[in-house]
């Protein structure tokens, strides 16, 4: 004969079910911390790659983020793919290499109108500085003005060497 148990949810139950939970998404929340580190190093270390293959001379490069988020070109819109990648500064221009989808984006120094700090670019708005560049491209056969926007570590930073660059200092 199978004797049944009843189990009785009781105060001491309920704290036992509660602490279980909490260490169980404790456990989640620290698992899902480490995937998106992971992937951050890994955007990090595509990018070097792929700015070291385009510049293969590293004492060329004046500055650089592997992790720059690009916010488009002005004359796309708003409704234009994005995308993250390694952003460097040489002392002939602005080099952007774009992971997904692999696009590259070479600006030389000499078209450079001006670098400044906004907090929006095509539509999309963020509460930190953005670098924006601003520079003179030929598009169908006439000369446009340009403005391209990235997420960088340093926004101000990346202003003041672009702008250094361009007075040849």
């Amino acid at each position: 004969m199978v004797e049944k148990v009843l189990v009785r949810w009781g105060p001491a139950m309920m704290w036992q079910l509660v602490i279980f939970w909490v260490f169980a998404g404790g456990l989640a929340g620290g698992f899902a911390v480490c995937m998106l580190n992971w992937m951050v190093r890994r955007v990090r270390r595509m990018s070097a790659k792929r700015l070291a293959e385009a510049i293969p001379d590293a004492a060329q490069i004046l500055l650089q983020d592997t992790g720059a988020n690009f916010f488009g070109l002005q004359s796309l819109g708003a409704m234009q793919i994005r995308g993250n990648g390694g952003l460097a500064l040489t002392a002939s221009g602005l080099y952007f290499c774009m992971l997904v989808p692999r696009r590259n984006l070479e600006i030389p120094l000499c078209s450079i109108e001006q670098a400044s700090l906004v907090r929006s670019h095509c539509g999309k708005t963020v509460f930190r500085d953005l670098l924006k560049v601003t520079y003179r491209t030929v598009q169908g056969g006439t000369q446009i003005v340009e403005s391209a926007a990235w997420s960088v570590r340093d926004a101000a930073g990346w202003q003041v060497a672009i702008e250094r660059a361009r007075r040849g200092g």
